[in-house]
Protein backbone atom coordinates (compact mmCIF):
# COMPACT_ATOMS: atom_id res chain seq x y z
CA UNK A 1 0.00 0.00 0.00
CA UNK A 2 1.57 3.61 -0.66
CA UNK A 3 0.97 6.20 1.86
CA UNK A 4 1.20 9.50 0.56
CA UNK A 5 1.77 12.61 2.94
CA UNK A 6 -0.78 15.46 2.88
CA UNK A 7 0.23 18.49 2.77
CA UNK A 8 -0.93 21.31 5.39
CA UNK A 9 -3.60 22.85 4.53
CA UNK A 10 -3.72 26.99 5.39
CA UNK A 11 -1.09 29.14 6.11
CA UNK A 12 2.45 27.97 4.56
CA UNK A 13 5.37 26.92 7.28
CA UNK A 14 8.26 29.60 7.12
CA UNK A 15 8.52 33.50 7.53
CA UNK A 16 7.27 35.95 5.18
CA UNK A 17 9.84 38.89 3.90
CA UNK A 18 7.97 41.37 5.84
CA UNK A 19 8.69 39.37 9.28
CA UNK A 20 11.87 38.84 8.44
CA UNK A 21 12.46 42.52 8.25
CA UNK A 22 10.29 42.94 11.44
CA UNK A 23 12.66 40.97 13.13
CA UNK A 24 15.46 42.44 12.29
CA UNK A 25 14.23 45.98 12.73
CA UNK A 26 13.81 44.68 16.49
CA UNK A 27 17.03 43.31 17.11
CA UNK A 28 18.83 46.37 15.99
CA UNK A 29 16.26 48.57 18.31
CA UNK A 30 17.44 46.01 20.84
CA UNK A 31 20.95 46.60 20.19
CA UNK A 32 20.83 50.48 19.58
CA UNK A 33 19.56 50.55 22.92
CA UNK A 34 22.02 48.09 24.95
CA UNK A 35 25.64 49.07 23.44
CA UNK A 36 25.58 52.48 24.84
CA UNK A 37 25.22 50.67 28.25
CA UNK A 38 27.29 47.93 27.71
CA UNK A 39 30.07 50.69 26.69
CA UNK A 40 28.96 52.69 29.42
CA UNK A 41 30.08 49.29 32.09
CA UNK A 42 33.17 49.02 30.36
CA UNK A 43 34.20 52.83 30.87
CA UNK A 44 32.89 53.00 34.60
CA UNK A 45 35.22 49.33 35.04
CA UNK A 46 37.94 51.54 33.00
CA UNK A 47 37.65 54.83 35.75
CA UNK A 48 37.43 52.06 38.84
CA UNK A 49 41.31 51.18 37.51
CA UNK A 50 42.31 54.50 36.80
CA UNK A 51 41.30 55.13 40.42
CA UNK A 52 42.48 51.82 41.74
CA UNK A 53 45.98 53.24 40.35
CA UNK A 54 45.94 56.42 41.72
CA UNK A 55 45.16 55.00 45.14
CA UNK A 56 48.01 52.53 44.90
CA UNK A 57 50.52 55.69 43.73
CA UNK A 58 49.05 57.51 47.01
CA UNK A 59 49.76 54.47 49.02
CA UNK A 60 53.62 54.31 47.89
CA UNK A 61 54.01 58.37 48.52
CA UNK A 62 52.75 57.72 51.42
CA UNK A 63 54.90 55.13 52.40
CA UNK A 64 57.97 56.94 50.34
CA UNK A 65 57.04 60.11 53.09
CA UNK A 66 57.48 57.45 56.11
CA UNK A 67 61.04 56.25 54.92
CA UNK A 68 62.26 59.59 53.98
CA UNK A 69 59.98 62.14 55.88
CA UNK A 70 59.27 64.29 52.96
CA UNK A 71 57.50 63.80 49.45
CA UNK A 72 60.19 62.67 46.32
CA UNK A 73 61.35 65.27 44.16
CA UNK A 74 58.96 66.24 41.33
CA UNK A 75 62.52 65.76 39.68
CA UNK A 76 65.82 66.03 40.73
CA UNK A 77 68.88 68.43 38.96
CA UNK A 78 71.14 70.90 39.09
CA UNK A 79 70.82 73.96 37.33
CA UNK A 80 72.94 76.60 35.26
CA UNK A 81 73.38 79.61 37.75
CA UNK A 82 74.05 81.31 34.82
CA UNK A 83 70.85 81.51 33.43
CA UNK A 84 69.01 84.24 35.03
CA UNK A 85 65.69 84.20 33.95
CA UNK A 86 64.63 80.69 32.96
CA UNK A 87 60.96 81.35 32.09
CA UNK A 88 61.91 83.63 29.39
CA UNK A 89 61.22 81.48 25.77
CA UNK A 90 63.66 82.62 23.93
CA UNK A 91 66.71 82.29 26.67
CA UNK A 92 64.73 78.74 26.87
CA UNK A 93 65.82 77.66 23.38
CA UNK A 94 69.31 78.70 23.42
CA UNK A 95 69.96 76.82 26.69
CA UNK A 96 67.75 74.99 29.32
CA UNK A 97 68.71 75.93 32.99
CA UNK A 98 68.49 72.28 33.98
CA UNK A 99 71.47 69.92 33.50
CA UNK A 100 70.22 66.57 34.80
CA UNK A 101 70.11 63.76 35.79
CA UNK A 102 66.21 64.41 36.01
CA UNK A 103 65.02 61.53 37.44
CA UNK A 104 61.23 62.18 38.44
CA UNK A 105 58.89 61.25 41.33
CA UNK A 106 57.60 58.37 39.63
CA UNK A 107 60.85 56.66 39.64
CA UNK A 108 61.72 57.62 42.80
CA UNK A 109 59.09 55.30 44.54
CA UNK A 110 59.05 52.34 42.48
CA UNK A 111 60.36 50.68 45.60
CA UNK A 112 57.28 51.14 47.30
CA UNK A 113 55.08 50.13 44.12
CA UNK A 114 56.70 46.63 44.38
CA UNK A 115 58.87 47.58 41.51
CA UNK A 116 61.94 47.03 43.22
CA UNK A 117 63.98 45.24 40.16
CA UNK A 118 63.30 47.85 37.94
CA UNK A 119 64.71 50.49 40.72
CA UNK A 120 67.72 48.94 40.83
CA UNK A 121 68.43 48.97 37.42
CA UNK A 122 68.71 52.72 37.30
CA UNK A 123 72.25 54.27 37.57
CA UNK A 124 71.05 57.71 38.98
CA UNK A 125 74.10 59.41 38.15
CA UNK A 126 73.15 59.33 34.56
CA UNK A 127 70.14 60.69 32.73
CA UNK A 128 67.71 58.58 30.76
CA UNK A 129 69.90 59.54 27.79
CA UNK A 130 71.96 56.94 28.67
CA UNK A 131 71.77 53.24 27.13
CA UNK A 132 72.82 52.13 30.67
CA UNK A 133 68.85 53.29 31.97
CA UNK A 134 66.96 51.52 29.10
CA UNK A 135 65.64 49.29 31.08
CA UNK A 136 63.86 51.32 32.94
CA UNK A 137 62.65 53.82 30.65
CA UNK A 138 61.08 51.74 28.24
CA UNK A 139 59.91 49.54 30.95
CA UNK A 140 55.82 49.78 30.63
CA UNK A 141 54.04 49.76 34.10
CA UNK A 142 49.88 49.45 34.29
CA UNK A 143 49.93 51.37 37.57
CA UNK A 144 50.99 54.25 35.76
CA UNK A 145 48.08 54.18 32.47
CA UNK A 146 44.99 55.02 32.63
CA UNK A 147 43.15 51.62 30.58
CA UNK A 148 40.20 54.99 29.21
CA UNK A 149 43.66 56.15 27.71
CA UNK A 150 45.22 53.59 25.25
CA UNK A 151 48.76 54.60 23.45
CA UNK A 152 51.73 53.44 22.58
CA UNK A 153 53.77 52.16 25.44
CA UNK A 154 56.45 54.02 24.51
CA UNK A 155 56.87 57.87 23.79
CA UNK A 156 59.65 60.23 22.06
CA UNK A 157 60.93 63.29 23.64
CA UNK A 158 61.92 65.66 21.36
CA UNK A 159 64.83 67.77 20.78
CA UNK A 160 63.75 71.10 20.43
CA UNK A 161 61.00 73.11 20.42
CA UNK A 162 58.03 71.81 18.03
CA UNK A 163 56.92 74.47 15.13
CA UNK A 164 53.52 75.90 17.10
CA UNK A 165 52.34 76.12 13.09
CA UNK A 166 53.24 72.90 12.44
CA UNK A 167 52.62 70.55 15.35
CA UNK A 168 53.59 66.75 15.21
CA UNK A 169 56.17 67.21 12.17
CA UNK A 170 59.32 65.52 13.09
CA UNK A 171 61.37 63.08 12.26
CA UNK A 172 64.09 60.61 14.17
CA UNK A 173 66.64 63.06 13.79
CA UNK A 174 64.39 65.23 16.30
CA UNK A 175 64.37 62.80 18.99
CA UNK A 176 66.78 62.44 22.10
CA UNK A 177 64.84 60.00 24.72
CA UNK A 178 62.06 57.46 23.88
CA UNK A 179 60.34 56.77 27.55
CA UNK A 180 57.30 54.44 28.96
CA UNK A 181 54.72 56.16 28.95
CA UNK A 182 52.18 57.41 31.92
CA UNK A 183 49.29 59.17 32.41
CA UNK A 184 49.93 60.65 36.10
CA UNK A 185 51.44 64.04 36.61
CA UNK A 186 52.50 65.56 39.59
CA UNK A 187 50.96 69.01 40.89
CA UNK A 188 53.49 71.96 40.20
CA UNK A 189 50.95 74.22 41.33
CA UNK A 190 49.47 77.36 39.67
CA UNK A 191 51.08 79.23 36.67
CA UNK A 192 53.64 78.23 34.39
CA UNK A 193 56.04 75.41 35.10
CA UNK A 194 58.98 76.87 33.97
CA UNK A 195 62.58 76.62 35.52
CA UNK A 196 61.74 78.55 38.57
CA UNK A 197 60.45 75.24 40.12
CA UNK A 198 62.91 75.16 43.13
CA UNK A 199 62.92 76.68 46.10
CA UNK A 200 66.66 76.67 46.76
CA UNK A 201 68.04 77.65 42.77
CA UNK A 202 67.36 81.60 43.81
CA UNK A 203 68.39 83.16 40.37
CA UNK A 204 65.61 81.33 38.66
CA UNK A 205 63.26 81.95 41.78
CA UNK A 206 61.18 84.82 40.44
CA UNK A 207 62.08 87.06 43.17
CA UNK A 208 62.31 90.23 40.37
CA UNK A 209 58.80 89.33 39.00
CA UNK A 210 55.86 91.78 38.94
CA UNK A 211 53.53 91.28 41.79
CA UNK A 212 50.73 89.07 40.59
CA UNK A 213 53.03 87.34 37.53
CA UNK A 214 51.33 84.04 37.52
CA UNK A 215 54.68 82.39 36.55
CA UNK A 216 56.49 79.57 38.35
CA UNK A 217 54.59 79.72 41.36
CA UNK A 218 55.49 76.01 42.71
CA UNK A 219 53.29 75.88 45.65
CA UNK A 220 52.44 72.58 44.67
CA UNK A 221 53.46 69.36 46.13
CA UNK A 222 56.37 68.81 43.32
CA UNK A 223 58.85 70.67 41.81
CA UNK A 224 62.40 70.36 40.47
CA UNK A 225 64.52 69.36 43.90
CA UNK A 226 61.55 69.92 45.97
CA UNK A 227 61.17 68.33 49.90
CA UNK A 228 57.81 68.72 50.81
CA UNK A 229 56.49 67.03 53.87
CA UNK A 230 53.16 67.15 55.67
CA UNK A 231 54.26 69.90 57.96
CA UNK A 232 54.49 71.94 54.69
CA UNK A 233 50.90 71.17 53.53
CA UNK A 234 49.45 73.65 55.82
CA UNK A 235 45.88 73.42 53.96
CA UNK A 236 45.54 70.11 54.74
CA UNK A 237 46.19 67.02 52.65
CA UNK A 238 42.80 66.33 52.18
CA UNK A 239 42.19 69.81 50.35
CA UNK A 240 45.92 69.72 47.89
CA UNK A 241 45.96 67.38 45.08
CA UNK A 242 49.13 65.39 44.65
CA UNK A 243 48.69 63.62 41.49
CA UNK A 244 46.24 64.11 38.44
CA UNK A 245 45.52 62.60 34.76
CA UNK A 246 46.79 63.92 31.51
CA UNK A 247 45.44 62.02 28.80
CA UNK A 248 47.87 61.59 25.73
CA UNK A 249 45.40 62.65 23.06
CA UNK A 250 46.82 66.10 24.77
CA UNK A 251 50.36 65.58 24.76
CA UNK A 252 52.77 62.37 25.89
CA UNK A 253 53.26 61.76 30.07
CA UNK A 254 56.12 59.38 31.40
CA UNK A 255 56.48 58.74 34.87
CA UNK A 256 60.33 58.28 34.37
CA UNK A 257 62.22 61.40 34.42
CA UNK A 258 62.36 64.68 32.93
CA UNK A 259 64.73 64.66 30.06
CA UNK A 260 67.67 67.22 29.67
CA UNK A 261 66.63 69.59 27.11
CA UNK A 262 63.88 67.55 25.65
CA UNK A 263 60.88 69.59 24.70
CA UNK A 264 56.96 68.37 24.59
CA UNK A 265 54.59 69.99 21.89
CA UNK A 266 50.82 68.30 21.52
CA UNK A 267 50.50 64.75 20.03
CA UNK A 268 50.28 64.65 16.40
CA UNK A 269 47.14 64.05 14.66
CA UNK A 270 48.60 60.34 13.54
CA UNK A 271 48.86 59.03 17.49
CA UNK A 272 45.62 60.40 18.35
CA UNK A 273 46.20 64.17 18.93
CA UNK A 274 43.42 67.04 17.91
CA UNK A 275 44.13 70.60 16.74
CA UNK A 276 41.79 72.10 19.43
CA UNK A 277 44.45 72.24 22.14
CA UNK A 278 47.32 75.33 22.11
CA UNK A 279 50.40 73.76 20.13
CA UNK A 280 52.58 75.97 22.61
CA UNK A 281 55.63 74.10 23.53
CA UNK A 282 57.35 73.77 26.74
CA UNK A 283 60.23 72.29 28.34
CA UNK A 284 59.84 68.40 28.87
CA UNK A 285 59.57 69.12 32.64
CA UNK A 286 55.63 68.90 31.78
CA UNK A 287 55.67 65.45 31.20
CA UNK A 288 56.04 64.85 34.45
CA UNK A 289 54.48 68.00 35.96
CA UNK A 290 51.51 69.74 35.63
CA UNK A 291 49.63 72.98 36.86
CA UNK A 292 46.23 75.18 37.62
CA UNK A 293 47.06 77.33 34.69
CA UNK A 294 46.22 81.30 34.21
CA UNK A 295 47.75 82.02 30.93
CA UNK A 296 44.77 82.49 28.29
CA UNK A 297 42.09 82.43 30.87
CA UNK A 298 42.02 80.26 33.94
CA UNK A 299 41.97 76.81 32.71
CA UNK A 300 40.49 74.05 34.15
CA UNK A 301 40.40 70.05 33.63
CA UNK A 302 39.97 68.88 29.74
CA UNK A 303 39.38 72.97 29.24
CA UNK A 304 38.87 73.56 24.99
CA UNK A 305 41.55 75.89 25.71
CA UNK A 306 43.94 73.49 27.12
CA UNK A 307 47.33 73.62 26.69
CA UNK A 308 50.02 70.61 26.66
CA UNK A 309 50.93 70.84 30.18
CA UNK A 310 47.36 70.70 31.42
CA UNK A 311 45.04 68.01 32.97
CA UNK A 312 43.07 66.08 31.00
CA UNK A 313 41.37 62.55 30.91
CA UNK A 314 39.04 60.50 28.46
CA UNK A 315 36.73 59.86 31.33
CA UNK A 316 32.78 61.66 29.89
CA UNK A 317 32.77 64.76 32.34
CA UNK A 318 35.98 64.96 34.85
CA UNK A 319 39.08 63.53 35.74
CA UNK A 320 40.89 61.58 38.70
CA UNK A 321 42.94 63.37 41.19
CA UNK A 322 45.07 62.04 43.69
CA UNK A 323 44.88 63.71 47.28
CA UNK A 324 47.63 64.54 49.59
CA UNK A 325 45.97 62.29 52.44
CA UNK A 326 45.62 59.31 49.52
CA UNK A 327 42.13 59.56 48.52
CA UNK A 328 41.21 59.39 44.60
CA UNK A 329 37.83 62.21 44.14
CA UNK A 330 36.85 62.74 40.64
CA UNK A 331 36.66 66.79 39.54
CA UNK A 332 34.26 67.64 37.00
CA UNK A 333 35.15 69.66 34.49
CA UNK A 334 32.79 72.40 35.36
CA UNK A 335 34.73 73.19 38.58
CA UNK A 336 34.89 76.58 39.05
CA UNK A 337 38.48 78.30 38.49
CA UNK A 338 38.98 79.08 42.24
CA UNK A 339 38.27 75.93 44.05
CA UNK A 340 40.78 74.48 41.33
CA UNK A 341 43.41 76.87 42.02
CA UNK A 342 42.93 76.44 45.47
CA UNK A 343 43.18 72.63 45.44
CA UNK A 344 46.58 72.91 43.71
CA UNK A 345 48.05 74.82 46.01
CA UNK A 346 49.56 73.58 49.37
CA UNK A 347 49.91 76.64 51.63
CA UNK A 348 47.27 79.74 50.42
CA UNK A 349 45.38 79.10 53.28
CA UNK A 350 42.08 79.31 51.22
CA UNK A 351 38.83 77.74 52.89
CA UNK A 352 37.21 74.87 49.97
CA UNK A 353 33.58 73.98 50.57
CA UNK A 354 33.11 70.36 50.13
CA UNK A 355 30.21 71.20 47.48
CA UNK A 356 32.98 73.20 45.30
CA UNK A 357 34.12 70.50 43.86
Amino acid sequence: MIVRSRRPSGRPMGFTLIELLVVIAIIAVLIALLLPAVQAAREAARRAQCTSNLKQIGVALHNYVSSFGVFPPGYVSSIDPTVLDACNQDAENQHGVDLGSGWAWGSMILPQLEQQAVFNSINFNLSVAYHQNDTCSLTALNVYLCPSDPGPSTIPVFEDPPDPANPGSFNSSHIVDTLSRGNYVGMYGVGEVCAQSGATDSPNNGAGNPPGNPLGQHNGLFYRNSRVGFADITDGTSNTIAVGERSHNLSYVTWVARSIDGWLGKTSAIEGGTDRFNPSPEECWTQILGPAGLEDGPRTINNPEAHVEDYWSRHPGGANMLFGDGSVKFLKDGINPGPWRALATRNNGEIISADSF
